[in-house]
């Protein structure tokens, strides 16, 4: 019965961030058709701007970095890794596309390799901020968290206003047992965007593992206010309740989390457990 923590997070293909600047000889409204549009749509529309021939250098390298994004976000990893390896032989030198490709890495578990990408993103941009959070998050996955710590800080130096930066920061002090500084950073994450879930999942877990189960509970509620289909705050709720001996509102999100994880066996067990606690006060209740 242990609290969990949501993981590190990488941050996504940042596509209007990384692929800002109209090329002068590109009509807009093929470029917008790539870059505005959602990841969905974006592989027509980037397909489109890459077909016309207009684009080279540089900005045919966005493009295809951009499209590769959006092919990743829907699950399709090797025609990503495709756009991604054309970015980079049209531009070696445009960081975006080691950073989109690391991603990749990062999320099939390839942190050695996601690491190594992010290494020549920040070589060839040391000020590429997203590349420092993704890379703090590939090695803290790997579990070296003294230097996921450093590369979040740059991460903030860089831009004091990241959000994913602190979040990932307080899951490295979580991860290092520094609980205090962990709930610092998810302070700092939720105050610059107050709709970020996990930061107010993960602040619960810290305050649940140092048995403030009222403050855990109001960030776990705060998180399904958010996102009502968020599994780790309802298993984490539960937990709280559960350690409260409020066991009728325990066993309601243990049950939540298994419709929506049927497969996560922690919540199955945590349902039959709750279960014959409850039966089992009932039958004692009865027996008086």
């Amino acid at each position: 019965m242990q609290i969990r923590f949501s993981t590190f997070r990488t941050l996504a293909s940042m596509a209007v961030a990384v692929l800002a600047g109209l090329p002068r000889m590109v009509a807009a409204d093929e470029w917008d058709s790539c870059v505005k549009l959602s990841d969905q749509l974006a592989v027509a529309g980037c397909s489109r701007a890459i077909d016309s021939h207009q684009y080279t250098g540089r900005s045919l390298a966005r493009l295809y970095a951009r499209r590769g994004g959006a092919h990743q976000a829907q699950g399709d990893v090797k025609r990503a890794m495709a756009d991604y390896n054309r970015s980079m032989r049209i531009d070696p030198t445009y960081p975006a596309a080691y950073n989109n490709r690391g991603n990749a890495w990062y999320h099939s578990g390839e942190f050695d390799r996601a690491v190594a990408h992010y290494d020549q993103a920040i070589r060839l941009d040391p000020k590429y901020g997203t590349a420092y959070v993704n890379r703090g998050s590939a090695l803290g996955a790997k579990g070296d968290l003294d230097r996921a710590v450093a590369d979040f800080d740059r991460a903030i130096e860089l831009d004091p206003k990241d959000a994913e930066a602190y979040y990932n920061r307080g899951s490295a002090w979580g991860a290092k047992g520094e609980l205090d500084r962990a709930i610092a950073d998810y302070n700092e994450a939720i105050q610059l965007n107050p709709k970020y879930g996990r930061a107010y999942v993960n602040r619960g877990s810290a305050w649940g593992t140092r048995g403030d189960l009222d403050r855990a509970i109001a960030d776990y509620n705060q998180a399904i206010r958010l996102d009502p289909k968020d599994t780790k705050a309802y298993y984490n709720r539960g937990v709280a309740w559960e350690k409260k001996r409020s066991l009728g509102a325990a066993l309601a999100d243990f049950k939540m989390h298994s419709q929506l994880t049927p497969s996560d066996q922690d919540g199955v067990r945590a349902v039959k457990r709750v279960s014959k606690e409850l039966s089992r006060a009932g039958a004692e209740r009865r027996a008086d």
